[in-house]
């Protein structure tokens, strides 16, 4: 058995220890042969009305009676009765996808998830034996699906980690701000001041704090200096002589203090990325320019203002304010801070996070619900074709979702390259995209389209066909039961023909 995401790595064996829970309580109690007490009652009612003139109850009950026990043991046998063990050992987690197309994947164990994997680490299930066979011929089907659309980019998933990567160290944050204080308004305000007009490149590279055109121009980074001493500096006096010696640092040029090493802000700044975050840019951006990607969007003013906005604690009239005014001002509050986490959220990013949470649920409890699936539809094999196209178009939707990530990478290339073209966008245009905190409507609704609609239409179309499949099985398994007994009431007739001739010739 394989497994697409984390979640459904542990949730497809936790569903089936819950399903084997469900079937022993089923068992142990009895309740299992209920169905087929009151099966057996309605042939028994059904055969008093249809054969009340002809005296045959006996010949039409019996065969009607076993036939709806021998259809309803067997779907017992193979789709209820717990028959091969699994654990959380057997349990594969698929990362062929990721091999192919090479990117780094952790496996669950050395993931987040890694606490919640041991906890199950030790307890077995048994499954039974059609649906194992359906989980395997789902994930084969699936992954040779997946297999055949090409490797995409996942540039929506690059801005997803890019974007929610916060200063969390209020320190680094300060100093943040402080170098845009006292480094980076004081070299704009001088190039506005000395030039008259601004090419394009130049307003594309002077539109953050670490400027390569402040850095390598001269009379910017390397002429202005820090303002407050820097700890990681020390004095010196050659450089420093203006500024008072207070023992808590020197001060360090611009230059100097944002690209000096491991002391330098750049350098701490992109420390505070994962390491996987950093890969995944560094194979799109090759060489140096990945840097310059994610430092545009981790200092920028708006993520300083996300990393610094979180709960702060605060004492003074606002938390005393009490009255209509009081409660006014709260809602204003609330209401902005509302506003404020709708802005920062990035578009349809989450999406793509949330989704395969949602489809391990919803197995786990499709595997949970099975036993009591079955017994309330009284071991019918329509419930059994039902509940396997539901599974199988349930686990198939990985399909639609790798398909819809690779035509969101192409329309996101064609709509930033066209920017890029037209003017609207300027430098490199999937770097626009990574530090484009939203999208427009349009590619909204084509993504919503791609990742909720199309699995939905999906699911619904195979789940109305598996319906339909079903009711035509159950109509050849009545088909067959039907034709038994009519061979056995030909032959009955067969046979009192003969003893009537019999009784004849003596």
């Amino acid at each position: 058995m394989t497994a697409n995401s984390y979640l459904e790595y542990f949730l497809v064996l936790f569903g089936w220890v819950m399903n084997n829970a469900m079937w022993t309580i089923l068992s142990s109690t009895g309740l299992f042969a209920l169905p087929l007490v009151f099966k057996v009652l309605g042939v028994w009612l059904k055969v008093r009305e249809e054969g009340a003139d002809e005296g045959n109850k006996g010949l039409l009950a019996m065969p009607r009676i076993e036939h709806a026990i021998y259809v309803s043991f067997v779907v017992m046998l193979f789709c209820c009765i717990p028959l091969l063990p699994v654990d959380i050992s057997t349990i594969k987690f698929d990362s062929s996808r990721a091999k192919q197309c090479g990117i780094s994947v952790p496996t669950p164990q050395n993931s987040g998830y890694s606490g919640l994997v041991n906890d199950f680490d030790g307890r077995t299930a048994q499954v039974p034996i059609w649906w194992y066979l359906l989980h395997m011929m789902s994930k084969g089907t699936t992954q040779a699906m997946i297999a055949s659309i090409p490797c995409g980019t996942q540039l929506r998933q690059m801005r997803f980690d890019v974007q929610n990567t916060k200063l969390r160290d209020p320190v680094l944050l300060q100093e943040v701000q402080d170098f845009a204080d006292q480094c980076y308004s004081r070299a704009y305000f001088r190039l506005k001041n000395s030039n008259t007009q601004l090419s394009d490149a130049t307003i594309n590279s002077v539109g953050w704090i670490g400027s390569d055109y402040f850095l390598k121009a001269s009379g910017y980074y390397d002429y202005y200096t820090a303002t407050t001493p820097r700890s990681q500096w020390p004095y010196d006096s050659a450089r420093d002589s203006g500024y008072p010696d207070t023992g808590q640092g020197g001060y360090p040029t611009c230059k100097t203090w944002w690209s000096d090493g491991s002391s330098g802000l750049r350098t701490r700044v992109l420390a505070t990325f994962s390491d996987y975050t950093r890969k995944e840019v560094q194979r799109q951006f090759p060489g140096q320019q990945w840097e310059e990607v994610v430092l545009r969007w981790i200092v920028s003013p708006r993520n300083a203002g996300l990393s610094g906005g979180g709960v702060t604690y605060m004492a003074g009239a606002d938390d005393t304010a009490s009255g209509i005014g009081g409660n006014l001002s709260r809602l204003a509050s609330t209401f902005g801070l509302g506003m404020k986490q709708v802005e920062a959220l990035p578009g349809f990013d989450a999406l793509k996070q949330a989704l395969p949470m949602i489809q391990a649920l919803l197995q786990m409890m499709i595997i949970t619900v099975i036993p009591v699936l079955m017994m309330f539809s009284a071991y019918e094999p329509k419930t059994v074709v039902t509940i396997s196209f539901a599974l199988f178009a349930l686990q198939f939707i990985t399909f639609w979702w790798e398909l819809a990530g690779w035509l969101d990478d192409k329309l996101i290339t064609i709509l930033y390259s066209s920017l890029a073209a037209t003017g609207l966008a300027s430098g490199e245009p999937i770097a626009d995209f990574l530090s484009s905190p939203r999208d427009g409507w349009i590619m909204n609704l084509v993504l919503g389209m791609m990742y909720v609609v199309f699995p939905a239409f999906w699911v619904g179309m195979l789940g109305w066909i598996g319906v339909k499949i079903g009711g035509i099985a159950e109509g050849f398994i009545k088909g067959g039961a039907q034709a038994q007994q009519a061979g056995q009431e030909g032959g009955a007739m067969a046979g009192e023909a003969v003893k009537a001739g019999a009784r004849k010739l003596i």
